[in-house]
């Protein structure tokens, strides 16, 4: 191996009890995964064969296809993802088994609020702002463990598995919570309930399937999406909304005219930051959450791969927004973290909600509660990817002049 290449791969350290897992159970890492073994065993374990519409299983051993050649996983990766594709599987087919003893939960959605822009660009700390508020409903990290009861009776556990999953994250990768705070009950992007259907850009950001990503790209994703109005049909039943269900990920930027076509009556707040600050922050979070799966990685490839993809969503977004600007209502970052009180008042009276004195106590409550750094600084460069300020502004020019008076350098 070159110099020049051993600087650029990052070999994670990883805790003792990793170590150990790792070692004894090192076969693991180099076993195949199965998707026909996946779905019998999914069936066998709740005694249900009852997937519904199978459109998911051509996406699911795309995935897995692709996983085989190009992921090169530690045992404890390999054990985590296949018991988390498994969940998605036995979830689907509970799904099937409360719909048909309740077919109330296929109520219409309420209102939605969708919050998008790039990754990093305050997205996070909106939603659960706004979350935090009476009228608005958002996906707690729990439901997207378990949005379905997995027995006969209206069971819910998902927030036991949530709770050991997020111990798990924080013990293999202490220093992502400085970068993304993850707990089981905080708001997270509805946009991971798309695993279900094996589409999700979460399962891009964590693993290196390139296959299968520039197989995804080709598709239309519509169906995938009455996919996700059904899980969040799940969520209202359990626990319905105020006033309106609040959406979140950069994911739909680059499908927004599927998202809209199944979710017709959404309002969309767009959030703007300088992509040369966004890109160095989110390929820093990707390469903390790869610990999670993967012995190591190339950082110029992270680079290279999310400079690609995030150009990509922002072209796809400016398009539909030519049409139907009417439908976004844009957030500069630096307005967002200098006054969120304001911004969220902003918002309210955009979407025609009274404000009143108990708004602005909670608000300023939870930016009391959420204090920036409050698990410590995150540091990232865009050198560290093998990018430059330079080439980013050239890949984002149209983005950069169109919203130029949104955009700073912070």
């Amino acid at each position: 191996m070159s110099h020049k290449l051993n600087e650029r791969l990052s070999h994670f350290e990883f805790p003792l009890g990793v170590r150990v897992i790792n070692k004894i159970f090192k076969s693991y890492a180099s076993k195949d995964f199965d998707a026909d073994e996946l779905l019998k065993n999914a069936q066998r374990k709740t005694g249900l064969d009852d997937f519904g519409d199978e459109f998911f299983i051509t996406p699911l051993r795309k995935l897995i296809e692709d996983l085989n050649n190009s992921t090169e996983f530690h045992a404890l990766g390999a054990f985590l993802l296949k018991n988390k594709i498994q969940i998605n599987l036995i979830n689907r087919l509970w799904s099937q088994y409360w719909l048909k003893q309740e077919p109330e939960i296929l109520k219409p959605l309420p209102p939605k609020v969708l919050i998008t822009g790039l990754q990093r660009t305050g997205t996070t700390f909106l939603q659960r702002l706004l979350g935090n508020l009476p009228e608005f409903r958002g996906v707690l990290s729990w439901e997207i463990v378990n949005p379905v009861p997995k027995s006969k009776k209206k069971n819910y556990y998902g927030m036991y598995e949530a709770q050991l999953a997020h111990k798990a994250l924080n013990y293999i990768a202490p220093e992502f919570k400085s970068i993304h705070s993850v707990k089981h009950d905080s708001l997270e992007e509805e946009v991971v309930m798309m695993d279900h259907a094996f589409v999700s850009t979460a399962t891009q950001a964590a693993l290196h399937i390139p296959n299968y990503a520039k197989w995804l790209e080709q598709q239309d994703q519509t169906r995938a999406y009455q996919d996700l109005e059904m899980w969040l049909q799940f969520l209202m039943w359990r626990e319905p909304a105020e006033k309106f269900l609040l959406l979140k990920s950069p994911h739909h930027m680059e499908y927004m005219d599927m998202f809209m076509s199944v979710f017709p009556d959404t309002k969309i707040i767009h959030t703007h930051r300088r992509p040369e600050k966004t890109l160095a922050s989110y390929c820093s979070m990707v390469h903390s959450g790869k610990k999670l799966f993967m012995p190591s990685t190339d950082k110029h490839r992270i680079g290279k791969y999310w400079l690609e993809k995030d150009a990509r969503l922002v072209r796809h977004c400016m398009k539909y927004r030519e049409k139907h600007d009417d439908q976004f209502y844009d957030i500069a970052y630096k307005t967002l973290v200098n006054d969120p009180i304001s911004t969220a008042q902003a918002i309210y009276d955009h979407l025609d909600i009274e404000w009143t004195d108990k708004h602005s106590s909670a608000t300023e409550k939870f930016c009391v509660d959420h204090k920036k750094n409050k698990y410590g600084k995150h540091v990232y460069s865009l050198s560290d990817y093998g990018l430059t300020e330079e080439q980013v502004r050239a890949d984002f020019e149209d983005y950069l002049e169109q919203y130029d008076s949104y955009l700073d350098y912070n």
